[in-house]
């Protein structure tokens, strides 16, 4: 600090202080789990001492209370910071990770030990922060008592944020270091460390400011339709007190915005949406309704009979006008709203205008026009009234612009409505609608609209496609594209029809005052005999025959024309009338033949000519059944007799029955591509017929599951024929192979009809079940099927045993049924696709009942136990969808249910979290979704109930861990330290002894100095180039230069003899080879020691010493280490004889290969040679002279050993090409006798 002048100093201490600042406000911006207020104080700690920190972190709490009212007492737990930060960092324990680490846990320690009083007794046991409460709650939700809670969330907070504070400060001290290394290498360490340090914490609090500064101060889908729409067609379904409607009678209907329909009676108000009428009687100004008005808002307006007007927004009524408030009478009798945005209320006593412009206000009251019975507006601004007098009244901008009424006649006008190109209508109370143009402010007559039988027009309706409905007094009409009225048969629903709705899926809602409520609805179904007007009957049979539809029922037949609209008669329905008809079959001649049940059978020609066959012709029974026609033009009828072949008007053959082949009624006949016949009975199984003679009868032992045969169906794709038995479908392969198909989902099944090749529609008990041909013979499980039923339109059970007809032109397919015929066009069914609205509208959490708000989450508090979802499929077809729902983030898999049986769905103990739920409508497969509502839904939760809390309750004990294992690692670190410096020690004293040894044994022949040394080098050199490791190439250099460590037991007088050894003085000599082992056993630094200094002198021949050892018997060691002697020996200057020339000592290892010496040893030592790593002239400069300068004196052994000590430590200084030095060579024992004599007797050189 000596060397910071005061403006640096001045300047750092701000810089501290905007740290504080800048770290505080981005951890409360973002509610982090640490404070960061203290970061400024802690770097000026580090760099100046506790003091310049405490004052920092003093000024910062005096500061933030000053400026936000924050708490001045945990200025205690700023100076504590500084104190034992600034004390670590003089003692330099943050310059390591781990030593970081403990600052980090002694001061979060002695913030908690200052910070946990303050918080229990001023602090209310908060600890101030999110994280750090959130970590307490946790606890104590975990039935840990308070204070120790508190102390866990406030030991959280205080040590994530000292660590995080003290890394970066490490951090920050480490980057300072390494640059001050390399740019400042010549400053000194005091002066490096504050500068390098500030520069690094500028930059810190740049980005620390500049983050602080960026902180922010505080469906419907439109149903397709056809050029021409036959609305007769359409399923009718009356509403009345006999199936949901308690009142039994309508004045209104209209639909809100959300798909609901409301219905107004003198009862009251009436909500549906589909499954049920719900009453609402809560609405006390609304006991009884006049009428009702919907306005682009979606707000309901309700004029009732006696108490004036109320307003509905969301099912909420929201304003009440009645007399009180201005409203002339209490009775309200129609409602429209203008495109100017007023709304012309029509009472009994006048008209008033309101306004909803900055509140609900009364503009105009028009007294001329009393009891307004229908009104309507146009896009321009204009509104038609018609009153109860029958007068026509034009208004815009809350005037009348003129009036009319009708003349002559006693006819006079009942309701009127606007077209698209603003021509006025207006419907009378005779059979006429007039059409206005009233552009010029006035009515002009354009043209009369004759309504056909349609009379007294109580209201005009125009639809989505532009197709204008009437409603009258005595039925319900609408306007084709031909111009012309055309009136639906709404049979017993013909009478005080006044108002109509189109609902959001295009079903048409009439109201009658009288009646109830009706509705037509599309469907793929189209009942014949409700649309004609035709009495219920149970059909048996049906065929297209001159231009109408025949159908043979149980009580006669009934014909109707190829639209199905309109009942006819003739001669035969008045004849058969009564009779019960079981089959009517047309032939190629155009024929038609008809089955009758009691009186035989009937054969009618075009012209009217008729052939009967029954009992009292003999020719045939009076039971006919069924009838068909081969392939030749034979008719084959089966009766209770037998089954008689009919040629020409007359019987040529029959089977009868009590020939006793066939035993049972005949069912079925099918002719087959051979030729052959299959009759189906009831209860003998399945004929096969001939050349009109039964050949076979497949019963259940041919693979029938029923000897009952329904129908016999012959497949157009293979051949093969499809049974329906009584309790199931079986396959007949062309080879007469029956099969039952149990993977059939159905068993009361009547009788199969195929479209085009692939297409079955199997008739039963429970509807149509529509499948694909080959999915059903290839035998799998669960084959998929589309089933028409009740929920698909078919409001009537199909007649067993009975006879349907297909229409080649149109594509549709007329089913007999219990209650008439009943037609699908299967070139169209399920073409047409439905929109669904669903809403989740209220939910009952505990008990209690909350409304849903629209687009807001569902929000439920912690303590909620149970949720009670209350679902709304508003869904007003015929059809009964598959609803599904799913709780995203709860449930594992969609729950799929038929609407009816959709009701409440609960939920318990429920998570806190965030769900989505899902309401689904699903098609009839159940696999693909048709219309989907999501709903989001939140359960409060604290915040440690986030999944990822979990992460944060583990920081202390990961870093509890991290820091425990970091101060053990640091204490074996330091133990194994110590152990393997002594370790290094012993291992060097046990080279200088060996080095000591070696020099020795040198010292002592001085005229054979370094010897030990270059055989050591000479010997690596060759471990190296054999391949062995580095380990081992240690070993052979240490044992070579021990080898002659047993010279030192050989007396001087004969080691230094200069003259020729005796006998007696060369045995001795050869020992040192066994004093040396002797000397050496016990030491175990250097393995193999003893084989260098052993068997050096052995032969590969086996003629060594001093056990005649012979090739690979000689240890390794030793045979390396012999090499290296001798070529030493052979190229060392002795006292005896100068060193040999390098040609000769090579030739001499020639000599000696594979008898003295091991040849691949040789050979590498030859190599090293050639190579140049063994450089002679290197090798002896030294050596020279050392031996020059212990000439002089005996006395200079000592210093040869401490030279040889020297070398050896140089030896890291050998050339790189020179690593793989040589050890010493074993004396060359193929020297000449001259050389050999001198070698044994003279000079010790053994």
């Amino acid at each position: 600090m000596k060397k910071w002048k005061l403006p640096g100093y001045s300047l750092f201490v701000l810089l501290c202080l905007a740290l504080n600042y800048a770290g505080s406000t981005l951890s409360n911006a973002h509610s982090w789990p640490l404070w960061l207020d203290s970061a400024g104080t802690m770097f000026c700690a580090y760099l100046f001492g506790p003091v310049c920190g405490a004052i920092v972190g003093l000024t910062t709490n005096l500061l933030f209370y000053i400026a936000s009212g924050d708490p001045w007492y945990y200025c205690a737990v700023s100076v504590a910071i500084a104190v034992v930060v600034g004390l670590a960092g003089k003692k330099r324990s943050l310059d390591t990770f781990f030593g970081t680490l403990s600052v980090c846990a002694m001061t979060a320690f002695v913030t908690l030990l200052i910070s946990l009083p303050i918080n229990l007794l001023l602090g209310n046991g908060s600890t101030g922060n999110l994280w750090g409460d959130a970590v307490s709650g946790f606890m104590k939700e975990q039935g840990i008592p308070a204070i120790p809670s508190v102390l866990i969330g406030q030991l959280y907070v205080e040590l994530l944020d000292k660590l995080v504070i003290l890394i970066i400060l490490f951090l920050v001290m480490k980057l300072s270091r390494g640059l001050r290394s390399l740019t400042r290498r010549n400053q000194t360490e005091e002066t490096e460390a504050g500068n390098g340090a500030a520069s690094a914490l500028a930059l810190l609090l740049a980005a620390g400011l500049c983050a602080g500064s960026m902180i922010p101060a505080g469906a419907r889908a439109e149903q397709p339709e056809s050029a021409e729409i036959n609305y007769g067609d359409y399923v009718q379904t009356i509403y009345s007190s006999n199936n949901g409607l308690p009142c039994g009678e309508a004045n209104d209907i209209v639909q809100t915005n959300d798909g609901i329909l409301w219905i107004g009676t003198y009862a009251g108000l009436y909500r549906y949406n589909g499954r049920e009428f719900r009453w609402k009687d809560q609405y006390d100004s609304v006991r009884n309704v006049n009428c009702m008005y919907v306005d682009e808002e979606g707000r309901l307006w309700i004029g009732t009979n006696d108490n004036g007007l109320t307003i509905l927004i969301n099912e909420e009524v929201v304003n009440v006008v009645d007399q009180s408030l201005g409203l002339p009478a209490n009775s309200v009798r129609s409602i429209v709203r203008s495109s100017d945005g007023y709304y012309y209320i029509g009472t009994t006593s006048s008209m008033q205008i309101l306004t909803l412009n900055c509140g609900l206000k009364i503009l105009n009251t028009l007294r001329e026009v009393s009891y307004a019975d229908d009104s309507a507006a146009d896009d321009r601004g204009h509104v038609a009234v018609v009153n109860s007098s029958g007068t026509l009244f034009l208004m815009s901008g809350g005037r009348i612009l003129c009036s009319r009424q009708m003349t002559g006649g006693g006819e006079v006008y009942k309701s009127c409505t606007f077209d698209e190109e603003g021509h006025l209508l207006v419907g009378t109370t005779g059979q006429q609608i007039c059409v206005y143009d009233i552009s010029k402010g006035y009515f002009e007559l354009l043209r009369v609209i004759p309504t056909q039988e349609l009379k007294s027009i109580k209201a005009l309706y125009y639809l989505e496609n532009g197709t204008l409905f009437i409603t009258a007094d005595n039925g319900i009409g609408y306007l084709d594209g031909a111009g012309k009225i055309r009136k639906i048969n709404t049979n017993e629903f013909n009478n005080s029809i006044d108002n109509m709705q189109m609902d959001y899926q295009g079903n048409l809602w009439f109201t009658s005052s009288r009646l109830g409520l009706l509705r037509l609805a599309p469907s793929e179904f189209r009942d014949i005999y409700s649309t004609a007007g035709m009495e219920n009957r149970v059909v048996n049979s049906v065929a297209e025959w001159q231009g109408a539809y025949y159908i043979g029922t149980d009580l006669g037949l009934d014909v109707v024309n190829l639209d199905g609209t309109e009942q006819l008669f003739n001669r035969w329905t008045q004849a058969l009338a009564g009779q019960r008809i079981r089959c009517l079959y047309v032939d190629d001649q155009d024929h038609l033949w008809v089955c009758l049940y009691g009186n035989g059978l009937l054969e009618i020609e075009p012209d009217g000519t008729e052939h009967r066959y029954n009992r009292d012709d003999g020719s045939f029974g009076n039971r006919a059944r069924t009838v068909t026609q081969l392939r030749d033009g034979t008719i084959l009828a089966a009766g209770d007799t037998g089954i008689s072949f009919i040629r020409d008007h007359r019987v040529e053959d029959t089977i009868l029955y009590s020939e006793g082949q066939i035993s049972s009624m005949i069912l079925t006949l099918t002719e087959l591509k051979d030729g052959r016949i299959l009759a189906g009975t009831d209860g003998n199984g399945i004929a096969v017929i001939e050349n009109r003679k039964v050949v076979r009868m497949l019963t259940r032992a041919d693979g029938l599951s029923s000897e009952v045969i329904l129908r016999t169906i012959r497949d157009p794709k293979t051949g093969g024929v499809f049974v329906v038995t009584s309790n199931g479908l079986c396959y007949m392969n062309t080879d007469d192979t029956i099969r039952p198909l149990n993977n059939f989902p159905y068993f009361n099944n009547y009788d199969i009809w195929i479209r085009g090749m692939d297409t079955l529609y199997v008739m039963s008990s429970a509807g149509i079940y529509v499948v694909d041909r080959s999915e059903l013979l290839s035998g799998k499980d669960g084959i998929t099927y589309d089933l028409l039923d009740s929920r698909r339109g078919l409001n009537s059970s199909l007649t067993a045993n009975s006879w349907s007809w297909f229409s080649e032109e149109t594509g549709e397919l007329y089913l007999p049924c219990d209650t008439g015929v009943f037609v699908v066009n299967t070139n169209r069914y399920g073409a047409n696709t439905v929109a669904y609205r669903m809403d989740v509208r209220s939910v009952r959490m505990d008990g209690v009942i909350r409304r849903v708000e629209r687009n807001s989450p569902i929000r439920m508090a912690r303590g909620v136990s149970r949720l009670e979802l209350y679902p709304e499929v508003v869904n007003y077809t015929i059809q009964e969808p598959d609803i599904g729902y799913y709780l995203e983030g709860f449930d594992t898999e969609w729950t799929i249910v038929p609407q009816n049986s959709l009701n409440t769905i609960a939920y318990t103990n429920l998570p806190a979290g965030e769900y989505t739920f899902h309401l689904a409508v699903y098609d009839s497969h159940r696999q693909n979704v048709l219309a989907e509502r999501t709903y989001d839904l939140v359960k409060e939760k604290e915040f440690y109930d986030n999944s990822w809390f979990i992460f944060y309750i583990l920081t202390v004990p990961v870093f509890t861990v991290i820091w425990v294992t970091g101060l053990l690692m640091a204490r074996r670190q330091r133990r194994m330290a110590a152990e393997l410096e002594a370790a290094n020690r012993q291992a060097e004293m046990g080279k200088q002894t060996v080095m000591a040894i070696a020099g020795a044994v040198d010292a002592k022949d001085i005229r054979t100095s370094e010897h030990s040394s270059r055989v050591a080098k000479y010997s690596r050199s060759i471990a190296e180039a054999y391949g062995l490791s580095r380990e081992e190439c240690d070993q052979v250099e240490w044992a070579a230069r021990l080898h002659d460590i047993g010279k030192i037991a050989i007396p001087d007088n004969i080691l230094n003899k200069p003259t020729k050894l005796t006998d007696d003085e060369y045995a001795q000599m050869k020992s040192h080879t066994l004093k040396g082992a002797q000397i050496l056993k016990d030491f175990t630094l250097i393995e193999h020691a003893t084989d260098g200094c052993t068997f050096h002198h052995e032969r590969y021949d086996g003629k060594g010493y001093p056990y005649g050892l012979k090739g690979e018997e000689i240890p390794l060691y030793a045979r390396m280490i012999g090499v290296a002697d001798a070529f030493d020996a052979m190229t060392a200057n002795r006292v005896y004889r100068k060193q040999m020339g390098l040609d000769v000592v090579l030739g001499e290892l020639e000599k000696g290969r594979g008898t003295q010496f091991d040849p691949q040893f040789v050979d590498i030592l030859l190599k090293l040679i050639r190579d140049g790593v063994i450089d002679l002239d290197t090798m002896y400069k030294n050596t020279r002279e050392a031996q020059e300068n212990m000439k002089n004196s005996e006395e200079k052994v000592e210093e040869t050993i401490a030279t040889g000590a020297k070398n050896e430590e140089r030896t890291d200084f050998f050339r790189i090409d020179e690593k793989n030095e040589t050890e010493a060579a074993e004396k060359n024992e193929t020297e000449t006798a001259e050389e050999k004599g001198t070698t044994e007797q003279g000079g010790g050189q053994a």
